[in-house]
């Protein structure tokens, strides 16, 4: 029982807790001051877990046994308990717990010795008289926790310790790399590394170099090395050794065990470390296993700029050689022409300038993460991957995180200790670092992400132009993979770079759902005999059924194809081949005459449903005259065959890259066919009907303004 303010409370004295605790309950009942820290402590529970808080009651009164002490209380929901005095305040006041009696006793306090001054004389008189007298030297030591170099007598006597500059003695026992029979030399390329790495590395080597412990090799053996942050900021030289210590016979010598060692000290009132300054390099290692210890860096090896350049190159090189008759033969022309290729053909990019900013654009879709690196508007070098199976199933929030931590990984010898700025089309991702609540995979990215120094930004998708243009314009559910002239002329009115028609092609021939779902079309042999022109937008239409499709669960299974014969647009509706004329009627009523009037002539092939009396009786009542094509004779109706041709090829490509069920996005293929352009009349159906074409959210740009890039919008 203890008391605070007054009002008892149950206490528990817990010799295992380090610190001493009260409950949220208690703390409001009491009404007493809380502090917040400023950061967050982690308190283990043998229960409930782990368990984050941050506030804490400072200087509680609390009264025990008629004894007064001011004891700092951290916060927590404790249900049964009010307080838990812990180990900081049992040993601070001396208090022991008395199992068999359940009580506690406090330590007795020290009585105070009186003290009684003398003056000089009264000592040399007492010494005269030959009185015993004892001598004490006493320091007041008021600085706890003092380090071992700000002593005093460290300071004085730093030539003491010694650094050391060369190999330990030679001595009888040596270190030893035991390999499995039959392994060979293991050599890795080193790591790539940013700027600042490079230079401590270079430091840190010269440093070795100078003090003899390294040396140049030419042993076959090699293995990276890599920079380790220690705990006040500097680097750690350390060489990565898992491929040699997979092949190396493990030592089995018994290590002793820390509870052993914990039991022989008892009675010990003397305790002391010691530790060794560069302890690994004061172990000698036998000679004949010396080669196997060497490591790589990049000092002393060269990149190659282009490809086989020595191979292409030789033929050439030859004709420039002293005494060598200058002859050229077919040979030499192909070196040259290959040459020309890989030096003009080579991708667009800049050399990245250390001195100046760089800067990423990363984005994430349904497929795969990518993402380019830049300085001042012009690529340093583009990244992507498709998603993992595991990825697939991550939201969107956590894939556009992975996007920025695949491409900062990808280009660490770039950014790693220098500023940059990542920009992403996900706003929330402006919040991470403010977020309370995340789970084990965020935090994770998290602690990735605080070891690069950048500022992370909104970039808007209609202005991510470099990332997002061909992927919305191609792949998205208001496109579904137009072809190469549909997809140039809708592109062509907002972008334009050399060559564009040419690359569009190249990258929708390369589109594997492209290949998949498209038929090849081909003009029928013989002569045409075009009908007519309209005079007016939907004065004249075609119609046709595709049939035979999978039924949907609302019992669709064809497709109603509506075309206008002057603009070209057209209607998908949904029908099922069982419903009867007169709910085909009203389909047409309210789908088509709604929208467009009742049209003056309708084309279509001899299908019983449009043959029958009933349907012939209602457009006689309208006013349309019905115009059938001959049997066995599509040619007649070739306007509604082309556009089934195209909805088919839609379909196929929906299917394969968005999946669900057809009926369901049926809607948007109709709106992809009738706002993509049309060969026959040289613009798009809704720009013929309405005089603009919609606009879709695949319109980057604002209004009115122009916009020119280069051919990395299809990369």
């Amino acid at each position: 029982m203890c008391f605070i303010n007054g009002t008892p409370l149950t206490v528990l004295y817990d010799s295992g807790a380090t610190h001493s605790f009260i409950s949220h309950a208690c703390v409001s009942k009491l009404k007493l001051p809380v502090f917040s820290l400023s950061f967050e402590l982690i308190v283990e529970t043998p229960t409930s877990g782990s368990v984050i808080t941050t506030d804490v009651c400072s200087k509680c009164p609390l009264t025990i046994e008629g004894r007064d002490f001011m004891v700092d209380l951290i916060c927590l929901p404790l249900s049964q308990l009010d307080v838990i005095l812990g180990m900081d305040w049992l040993s601070s006041n001396h208090v022991l717990l008395n199992c068999a009696s359940k009580s506690i006793v406090f330590g007795e306090p020290v009585e105070k010795v009186s003290k009684d001054y003398l003056t000089a004389n009264q000592v040399k008189v007492s010494l005269q008289e030959d009185a015993q007298v004892y001598m004490l030297l006493a320091s007041l030591d008021s600085e706890k926790n003092v380090l071992v170099n700000e002593l005093p007598v460290v300071c004085d006597f730093l030539d003491v310790f010694s650094d050391v500059s060369s190999l330990p003695p030679r001595r009888e026992e040596k270190f030893s790399i035991d390999l499995v029979p039959g392994t060979g030399p293991i050599s890795i390329a080193p790591y790539r590394m940013s700027p600042i790495e490079l230079v401590d590395i270079k430091k840190q080597i010269e440093d070795l170099l100078e003090k003899g412990f390294v040396r140049p090799s030419v042993s076959p053996w090699g293995a990276p090395v890599l920079l380790v942050t220690k705990k006040d900021g500097s680097m750690r030289l350390c060489v990565d050794y898992r491929k040699l210590n997979k092949v190396t016979i493990k030592n089995k010598y018994p290590l002793p065990r820390i509870d052993d060692l914990m039991d022989q000290l008892v009675g010990a009132c003397v305790f002391s470390k010691i530790d060794l300054r560069s302890g690994y390099h004061q172990i000698r290692v036998k000679s004949e296993d010396v080669p196997k210890t060497a490591f790589r860096t990049r000092y002393g090896h060269y990149e190659r700029f282009i490809k086989g350049f020595s191979k292409l190159a030789l033929p050439l090189t030859s004709l420039t050689r002293k005494g060598v008759m200058f002859v050229w033969d077919s040979k030499c022309e192909d070196s040259f022409r290959a040459l020309k290729e890989k030096l003009t053909s080579a991708p667009v990019l800049v050399l990245p300038d250390l001195s100046k900013t760089f800067v990423v654009y990363c984005d994430a879709s349904k497929m795969g993460l990518g993402g380019v690196l830049m300085q001042e508007g012009m690529v340093v070098s583009y990244a992507s991957r498709q998603l993992k199976v595991h990825e697939r199933n991550y939201p969107t929030h956590d894939l556009e995180l992975a996007a920025v931590v695949f491409t900062l990984k990808i280009w660490r010898h770039y950014l790693y200790g220098s500023k940059f700025e990542v920009f992403s089309d996900h706003k929330s991702l402006r919040y991470l670092f403010d977020q309370k609540e995340l789970n084990m995979r965020q935090w994770r990215w998290l602690e990735f992400l605080k070891d690069y120094d950048f500022d992370l930004s909104y970039h808007p998708g209609k202005a991510n132009v470099v990332v997002d243009a061909l992927k919305e314009g191609h792949r998205s559910k208001l496109s579904f993979h137009p072809g190469a002239t549909k997809m140039y002329h809708d592109l062509r009115k907002m972008f334009w770079w050399p060559r564009m028609k040419k690359d569009i092609a190249e990258f929708v021939s390369a589109c594997l759902v492209c290949q998949k779902a498209k038929i090849e079309h081909q003009k029928p042999s013989g002569l045409l005999q075009p009908l007519s022109i309209p005079e007016w937008k939907w004065d004249s239409i075609s119609m046709d059924f595709v049939v035979a499709l999978p039924r949907t669960r609302k019992g669709h299974d064809s497709i109603w194809v509506i075309v206008d014969k002057l603009t070209k647009s057209a209607h998908f509706l949904p029908v099922n081949i069982r419903y009867s004329l007169e709910k085909l009627a009203r389909l047409y009523i309210d789908e088509i005459v709604r929208l467009h009037g009742i049209p003056s002539s309708i084309v279509s092939d001899r299908d019983p449903r449009f043959t029958s009396r009933f349907w012939e009786s209602l457009q006689q009542a309208l006013g349309t005259q019905l115009r059938l094509s001959s049997a066995c004779h599509p040619q007649t109706d070739g306007q509604t065959e082309r556009t089934i041709q195209s909805l088919e090829d839609l379909l196929r490509a929906c299917v394969l890259d968005q999946g669900g069920s057809w009926d369901s996005l049926l809607p948007l293929i109709e709106f992809t066919y009738n706002n993509s352009y049309h060969s026959s009349i040289g613009m798009a159906p809704y720009e013929a009907l309405y005089g603009r074409r919609c606009r879709t959210p695949l319109c980057w740009y604002e209004p009115g303004d122009s916009v020119i890039l280069g051919p990395e919008i299809v990369q």
